[in-house]
C-alpha cells in the first residue's frame, strides 16, 4: 500500500440518527412472545431468558452474571453483582451493581424454571449460575443464539419472508438481546415510569437513554405531557 493512505480516505461522516439502530420488540409483541412461550415453552430455558430479558431490560452481560444466589423469588427482586474475579462483569462495573425488582409472575416463572428444568451444574468459578448448560454458565454468545431463534416468526410457524431455514444462519426477522432492552425501555417510558426510574432500573445515564433506546412517538410524548398537564 502507498504511504500515508490513511491520509487520502476520506471517511464518511454518519449523522447522530444513523447511528441509531431502530429493531426493537414492541409490547404487542413481546406479550404475544411471552404468550407462546408460556403455553408452548412453559418454564424452558428459552422461556426464563427472555421473560428475564424484557421484564428487566437488562443487558445480555448482566443476565449471565445471575447466580441462583442472586435470586430473591420471595422479596421479588435479582441481584446484579460485579464479579471480575469470578468470572463474570457488569458493563458499568461496580456502578452498575443493583437489585432489579421483579414481578410475581416472573418470580414464579424462575421458581419452576429452576425447579423443573434447570440443569444442575456450576461454571469454572465453582459457582452456581441461575442459567445454565451442560457445561455450566451459559455464555453471552449462547444468549444471543437462542434469543434470534426464540423472537423469529418461524418458531411459531408464522410466515417469515426471506429465512433461510439453516440452523447457521439468522432469520432476517428475528431480534437480538439488545432490541429487547430497547423495547423494554420504551414500554417502562410509554407506562409513564418517570424517566429517573427507568435509568436508575436499565443502568443508562439519561442522554444515552435519550439517544439509544426511547423510541416513543413524538404523538405518545405529546399525550403523557397532555396527561401531566390535565391533572395540575
Amino acid at each position: 500500500m502507498p504511504p500515508n493512505l490513511y491520509d487520502k480516505v476520506m471517511m464518511p461522516q454518519v449523522g447522530r440518527d444513523e447511528r441509531q439502530r431502530d429493531d426493537m420488540l414492541e409490547a404487542d409483541e413481546a406479550r404475544e412472545l411471552l404468550g407462546y412461550l408460556s403455553k408452548y415453552h412453559f418454564a424452558s430455558r428459552r422461556h426464563a431468558i427472555v421473560a428475564l430479558l424484557w421484564e428487566t431490560g437488562t443487558r445480555v452481560g448482566a443476565a449471565n452474571s445471575i447466580d441462583l444466589d442472586d435470586v430473591y423469588l420471595d422479596g421479588g427482586y435479582v441481584d446484579l453483582v460485579h464479579r471480575p474475579d469470578r468470572g463474570t462483569t457488569l458493563k458499568n462495573g461496580k456502578s452498575g451493581e443493583r437489585p432489579v425488582a421483579i414481578t410475581d409472575e416472573l418470580a414464579g416463572l424462575l421458581r419452576e424454571y429452576i425447579e423443573h428444568s434447570r440443569i444442575d451444574s456450576v461454571d469454572d468459578a465453582g459457582r452456581e449460575p441461575l442459567i445454565t448448560s451442560d457445561q455450566g454458565r451459559l455464555c453471552r454468545t449462547s444468549y444471543r443464539r437462542i434469543v434470534y431463534q426464540t423472537t423469529a416468526p418461524c418458531l411459531r410457524g408464522e410466515p417469515c419472508p426471506d429465512c433461510v431455514d439453516s440452523p447457521d444462519r439468522k432469520c432476517p426477522e428475528a431480534l437480538s438481546p439488545h432490541a429487547i432492552r430497547r423495547g423494554s425501555i420504551t414500554h417502562y417510558l410509554t407506562e409513564d415510569v418517570p424517566t429517573e426510574v427507568v435509568s436508575d432500573r436499565m443502568n443508562v445515564s439519561r442522554d444515552v437513554l435519550d439517544q439509544h433506546y426511547d423510541r416513543r412517538s413524538e404523538e405518545v410524548k405529546l399525550e403523557q405531557r397532555r396527561g401531566y398537564l390535565d391533572d395540575l
